[in-house]
């Protein structure tokens, strides 16, 4: 839904740029303001606010001598305690903006008891030298709100979507090293290595079968991107003369920890309804369909071949027998113009 929402934006705004700050933070105020139990929790277990009846503003405008509109992005107000957030996703913090907010509680709130909290999807330390002290200042980062949400995504859908926002702009994710992920760094490219090895072990059979394509060098990094797998392929197995996409390729997979051979053909291939009405019902092969296209594949568990001293062969073995069956299964579907 937020992405939905976001997207439409983009697509019908005349600016090129995406107010994506003023957006997340106009979402997170209004699921506070919907559903009370979530801003209680919020408000006195998350920014452990003092007992008060707060009303939730944003992009509140406050003028300052030699600054007319100071524009404070969310705003806890009670009766007697304000607490300013200042919410950074891509950029970070403006000029003085920190130090103008403190000015606008001195001069607009005096009265209250005064917070300043400064929340970023990256590290960026301020109060260095505790000129915030005077405003009980603390900062927090987009994924620690993320995970205070993630309780409640289960029973609520406008929070599961929300969170689900977050996770496309890389805002729910902690990027702090830890020990487990420097352990998995010290173990990561020795896998990596056995990994490419065995889809290395079979490059010349699989381009005998398919033909050969060239990649550039990141290919693989791009691979475990984008797709947490290692692989090797061949695109264009249907033609198309309007240069829409198919790919037969092979992979391990390391999300499912399997093997994986495939034949790929996207939706608006001229040939996608052909390929899609091929009779599998004598291969050992399953379909997968897609919105954006439909797979003919098969896999076997990783698993089965572990701390197996043949596994070498094992694994080539299998992935020779894959490409038998597809060259079999092309073969049989002549109809269909293969390359």
């Amino acid at each position: 839904m937020f992405l939905d929402l976001i997207n439409l934006y983009n697509k019908n705004s005349s600016s090129n740029k995406t107010p994506l700050e003023d957006f997340n933070t106009e979402c997170f105020a209004n699921i506070l303001r919907l559903f009370e139990i979530v801003k209680k929790d919020f408000i006195y277990n998350f920014l452990k606010l003092p007992e008060d009846k707060y009303v939730i503003k944003t992009q509140l405008k406050k003028d300052l001598p030699n600054n007319p509109n100071c524009i404070i992005d969310l705003v806890f107000i009670g009766n007697k305690n304000i607490c300013f957030i200042e919410n950074k996703v891509e950029s970070s913090e403006g000029y003085e903006q920190l130090s103008r907010y403190c000015k606008v509680l001195d001069i607009h709130f005096d009265n209250l008891k005064k917070y300043l909290f400064y929340c970023t999807k990256y590290t960026d330390p301020k109060n260095r030298n505790k000129e915030f002290n005077n405003y009980n200042f603390k900062q927090f980062k987009w994924f620690e709100i993320a995970k205070f949400l993630k309780k409640y995504s289960n029973e609520n859908p406008i929070i599961k979507n929300y969170i689900l926002f977050l996770n496309h702009f890389k805002m729910a994710q902690d990027n702090t090293f830890k020990v487990e992920n420097l352990l998995t760094l010290e173990n990561m490219m020795k896998t990596i290595e056995i990994v490419e090895f065995h889809i290395d072990n079979c490059k010349f059979e699989f381009n005998t079968f398919f033909g050969y394509e060239k990649y550039n060098s990141n290919f693989n990094w791009n691979q475990l991107k984008n797709h947490n797998r290692i692989s090797h392929y061949n695109s264009g197995i249907l033609i198309s003369q309007s240069n829409k996409y198919s790919e037969v390729l092979y992979s391990i997979e390391l999300g499912d920890l399997t093997l994986s051979t495939h034949i790929y053909v996207n939706s608006d291939h001229e040939q996608y309804e052909q390929f899609n009405a091929i009779d599998l019902e004598n291969f050992p092969l399953k379909c997968r369909v897609e919105n954006w296209g439909t797979s003919i594949y098969m896999k076997e568990d990783l698993g089965k071949f572990l701390n197996n001293e043949n596994s070498d062969k094992l694994i080539k073995d299998w992935f020779l027998n894959s490409f038998e069956i597809l060259k079999t299964l092309i073969a049989n579907n002549s109809q269909l113009h293969w390359r």
